[in-house]
């Protein structure tokens, strides 16, 4: 049900754009029996159509992309430490940390 939200995101944008602009069509026709504003009404729905799928399939776009972007960054992590060794960051955990609460480091410097 979670998986892939991106691609279901877009999939959803597509049918959101249609169901408005059909129905704001559908809407600006029948009020146009009534006034002349209802004309005014369908290329109003379809632009409102237009905005709300193109917001919405950005934003299953972005999460696809970001997707990918985390599934090659362990690639390129593990690539980076086998080539620069120098460059890996150092665990915080193997830092020695004197009696008095203070890194040594700091007390090499005083």
């Amino acid at each position: 049900m979670f998986d892939n939200a991106g691609k279901k995101l877009k999939i959803t944008a597509k049918v959101l754009f249609w169901v408005i602009a059909i129905v704001g069509t559908i809407n600006g026709i029948i009020a146009a029996e009534d006034t002349a504003t209802g004309l005014l009404m369908i290329p109003f729905s379809i632009f409102a159509a237009w905005v709300a799928g193109l917001s919405l399939y950005a934003f299953g776009d972005m999460c696809e992309n970001l997707d990918l972007i985390r599934s090659n960054m362990y690639i390129v992590a593990s690539v980076t430490e086998k080539r620069f060794p120098d460059l890996a960051e150092e665990d915080p955990a193997d830092k020695v940390v004197a009696d008095d609460g203070e890194d040594q480091a700091v007390n090499d410097e005083h």
